[in-house]
């Protein structure tokens, strides 16, 4: 079944979109509100195989609405805007039809709606938002970074440190290792090597192998990303569907990546890092102010505007400014603190070149719809970031399909059940 209609509470807020395909947790959600009933459609099947898609023309144009909607705030007539949008209604087309007949799978459907809130009094004010430091210090599970950060982190600030100390600091974590030998046994680093005339092994089956194919400080960069993902392995599915939260971050984190690489840096790790940690502040907020989060969710879907700047507008920061609070009080790496804290404040940083890699990547990841952390609408590309990276239009273009595959790849690496957060 579908939504026929936007569902509101009882006391008027917004709780799910027109068009979600209800699945169990929708169910719970709606009898839990004890709403008297619901507009619902029967959700049409798929056409049999050879069958005629006479749907096809309605599917396009439905495509076709969703991303203009996605770009309201992108313009679309702008020299990235002209090969950003065919791109995106490409895939939004593709994604729609292989999910039957245009209508949207209820993955999708749960991440656009806004967080489901606790019952207020009728007429309760909401209170005002706590600041960045009182929700980090509030959090017990974010007062220290996990074990292994203390260990991979010795190993990026000493010079000195070996392939040995690099392997040693990440082998005490059995999912953490494995993780990071899928990702390095992946097609991207085969092709790396293969085009710096390196000898690629056929399977890297340790880590200290995966070292000397990555490097250390390399692997370690990872690492710091990658072990910080169990920890919000529980956030409940009424906040934030967590499998789409990290599909966005991913696809982020690898057009970081790719980014990074097609300009010739030599911290693309660091890059694909701070792409995949980029919304991590989000996370926080979903938990500890959920009210102040479903308000800015509801006004910038009534604004059309990004999250960010309802955030900003709801709680006086956003999830970037949050996210750097954290990374700097886990004492991360300075420059992964910045990337994170200004790729939405580009004004800030005295360099700009990184937060400039995560913007675009943030914004590459929206307008293609690579999952979603509640953010509906593409942020605006910012000039100075553009202008600072250095790529043609056409150039970044012909780097999507490889962040398609790389997306991909990588999201089976992180998740091989697709079942769920690390």
């Amino acid at each position: 079944m579908v939504l026929a209609e936007d569902v509101l509470t009882p006391g008027g807020r917004f709780l799910m979109p027109k068009g979600t395909t209800l699945d169990g947790g929708h169910l719970k959600s709606l009898l839990a509100w004890n709403l008297p009933d619901v507009g619902v459609l029967e959700a049409p099947q798929p056409a049999a195989a050879g069958a005629p898609d006479a749907l096809g023309p309605l599917v396009d144009e439905a495509a076709e609405q969703a991303v203009r909607e996605r770009f309201c705030r992108f313009d679309p007539e702008s020299a990235v805007g002209r090969v950003l949008f065919p791109l995106a209604l490409d895939r939004e087309i593709r994604r729609r039809r292989a999910a039957g007949a245009g209508w949207e799978g209820a993955e999708a459907g749960r991440e656009s709606a806004a967080p489901e809130e606790p019952r207020r009094a009728a007429g309760e004010a909401l209170e005002p938002p706590a600041s960045p430091e009182a929700l980090l210090r509030d959090e017990p599970k974010l007062v220290s970074p996990p074990e292994v950060y203390q260990r991979i982190s010795e190993v990026l600030r000493d010079p000195a440190s070996t392939v040995e100390d690099a392997a040693a600091s990440i082998r005490h974590d059995p999912s953490l290792a494995a993780k990071l030998l899928r990702l390095v046994n992946s097609s991207y680093y085969s092709r790396t090597m293969r085009a710096v005339g390196g000898r690629f092994p056929a399977k890297v089956d340790s880590l200290s192998r995966a070292v000397l194919v990555v490097g250390g400080r390399q692997l370690a960069t990872l690492a710091l990303g990658v072990s910080v993902l169990p920890l919000f392995q529980d956030i409940p599915p009424h906040w934030v569907n967590m499998r789409v939260f990290w599909e966005h971050s991913v696809g982020c984190a690898v057009a970081a990546q790719v980014i990074a690489v097609a300009r010739g840096q030599d911290d693309a790790e660091t890059a694909f890092v701070a792409g995949l940690l980029h919304d991590i502040g989000r996370i926080v907020v979903y938990k500890q102010a959920s009210h102040h989060m479903a308000a800015a969710m509801r006004q910038a879907v009534a604004d059309r505007q990004p999250l960010h700047v309802a955030e900003r507008e709801t709680l006086g920061f956003d999830h970037a400014a949050l996210g750097g609070g954290l990374l700097r009080k886990w004492q991360f790496p300075a420059n992964l603190e910045k990337m994170v804290r200004y790729h939405h404040d580009l004004d800030e940083p005295l360099f700009l070149e990184g937060p400039a890699v995560v913007h675009l990547a943030d914004c590459l990841a929206t307008a293609m719809g690579w999952g979603g952390s509640g953010n509906r609408h593409v942020p605006p590309l910012d000039p100075a970031a553009w202008e600072a990276l250095g790529l043609s239009a056409e150039a970044l273009a012909g780097l999507v399909p490889r962040m398609e595959e790389r997306l991909a790849e990588t999201m089976h690496s992180f998740f091989p059940d697709r079942a769920g957060p690390p």
